[in-house]
């Protein structure tokens, strides 16, 4: 997480704080071993709330993006997210 917030503009504090939500969700989730698999989504999630450039900066890594396409697909994803986002928000209001 610190490499892919690395120059962007995130705390320690968030970081922390990001990695303390995964552990609790880890722990409460898990016994003894935790798939690697589940580790790498929670991470991913964190960082898509926290810094979009270093959730695409993780993706590319995680998932092994291997051409210009497959970031492009990442990068449409959190565009159309960060876009639906506002309405999101007001339908969860009214629910």
């Amino acid at each position: 997480m610190r490499v892919a917030c690395r120059k962007r503009p995130v705390s320690v504090d968030t970081i922390r704080q990001s990695v303390d939500l995964i552990e609790r969700d880890l722990f409460q989730e898990f016994e003894d071993e935790v798939p690697t698999r589940e580790i790498g989504n929670l991470v991913m999630r964190e960082l898509k709330g926290v810094d979009t450039v270093a959730y695409v900066r993780f993706a590319s890594v995680y998932q092994e993006f291997e051409s210009v396409e497959d970031f492009a697909e990442v990068v449409s994803r959190v565009q159309k997210d960060e876009a639906e986002a506002p309405f999101k928000a007001l339908q969860e209001a009214l629910l």
